[in-house]
């Protein structure tokens, strides 16, 4: 067999469907529920483990915004690699672009996937953490502290 031959031949044997099989795509609907205002929007940010949580910036793997309708939102993620992530998400009731604080305390509602309980810290990842698998779904409550 000449190179060329085994380059065809691995070529096909790497593009067969039975070799390179891929994960089936999951989603994530998540609620928001708890916002005190009817104006805004609530903003959604999904992290993959390893981002720096809650503010994954960047490295978020989708970043949703939606009016807020009936004390809340519902946003529906479609398309995702199955696998750990988490949820930040916040009512930005000024349509600023970000959360307001005020000497460092959250002005607006914020929350996170699991709900964690409040502490004078932001979440680390495994408090919030969710395993994402076909159709996966995640209610979140807002806090508000000011």
């Amino acid at each position: 067999m000449s190179r060329l031959d085994l380059a065809a031949l691995a070529a096909l044997l790497w593009s067969s469907p039975s070799l390179a099989e891929t994960a089936p795509a999951a989603s994530l609907e998540i609620t928001v529920t708890g916002a005190r205002a009817a104006t805004g929007l609530i903003r959604v940010a999904l992290c993959p483990a390893g981002a720096k949580f809650p503010d994954c910036g960047a490295r978020a793997v989708r970043t949703v915004s939606v009016p807020v309708s009936g004390g809340g939102g519902k946003v529906v993620l479609t398309g995702l690699i199955p696998g750990a992530y988490a949820v930040s998400v916040f009512h930005d009731a000024n349509s600023n672009g970000k959360l307001d604080t005020f000497a460092g305390i959250p002005r607006e509602g914020y929350g996170f996937s699991r709900n964690p309980p409040f502490r004078p810290r932001a979440p680390r990842f495994n408090e919030a953490e969710i395993a994402i698998s076909g159709e996966s779904h995640a209610g979140i409550k807002l806090k508000y502290i000011l």
